[in-house]
């Protein structure tokens, strides 16, 4: 039984372990799905700011120093656009890190339930085998004294 009860506290730990993986894994997730929603957001300005740039462009209605603000501007943001995606990139791979740590630990928690599942029936078998063995140690006794 004190092998049952180590197994038991082996088990509790990798569960535990999976536990907070699973918790990082979802917290990258949601932190990735806020960075992209701020890179769509600034990929939105961007279109929004080049296609004016463009119609007063074509219009013939911008000076020479609105459209270097313009141009500054939009450089602005597709540096900040391209430091975004990167930022992105290095999130998702620490993503898949922990992906792959999480798939690990689950699969070390499935070989210690194994492993307390067998050690049960071990356990199970020996308490039947010694039941078995004063059941006929009873018998025994009573069929002497007959």
């Amino acid at each position: 039984m004190n092998r049952l009860a180590t197994i038991n506290k082996v088990l509790h730990l990798k569960e535990r372990r999976e536990e907070e993986i699973e918790l990082e894994v979802r917290a990258l997730r949601n932190d990735i799905a806020v960075k992209q929603m701020r890179l769509s957001s600034l990929e939105g300005a961007y279109t929004e700011t080049l296609e004016e740039f463009r119609r007063k462009q074509a219009g013939g209605t911008l000076a020479s120093q609105e459209m270097m603000i313009y141009q500054g501007y939009l450089f602005h943001l597709q540096m900040e656009m391209d430091s975004r995606k990167a930022d992105i990139a290095r999130a998702l791979a620490s993503l898949d890190a922990r992906h792959g740590a999480l798939v690990e630990a689950h699969k070390e928690t499935r070989v210690v339930e194994a492993l307390k599942d067998r050690r049960t029936r071990e356990n199970l078998k020996e308490e039947l085998r010694k039941e078995r063995k004063e059941m006929d140690s009873i018998f025994t006794m009573r069929q002497g004294k007959s």
